[in-house]
């Protein structure tokens, strides 16, 4: 968690809470930023977290950030709801 600010440190209780009922992991799935964190504004109502706070927390925990043609991803999570999973790029 060494790129973490103490802003966003604040912020991990909902982040933890809310990333754990809006998204899954996925092993092909590559999903963009800003549509992992559309996900869990959905859950939680506008009041989730900065996006950019939400992008480092995600990369502390692990999860792998691409940048590819179209913006920056994320490879292996997607939204839970099944709703979303035709916006999701897979990987085969």
């Amino acid at each position: 968690m060494s790129n973490l600010t103490e802003a966003d440190r604040a912020y991990v209780d909902k982040f933890v809470r809310i990333v754990g009922e809006a998204l899954e992991e996925c092993p092909n799935a590559d999903s963009s930023t800003q549509f992992l964190f559309d996900a869990c504004k959905e859950v939680s109502g506008p009041s989730f977290i900065p996006l950019g706070t939400s992008d480092r927390l995600l990369c502390a925990t692990g999860y792998k950030r691409t940048d590819r043609r179209y913006g920056k991803r994320y490879i292996g999570l997607r939204p839970k709801n099944p709703v979303f999973h035709d916006r999701v790029w897979y990987r085969h």
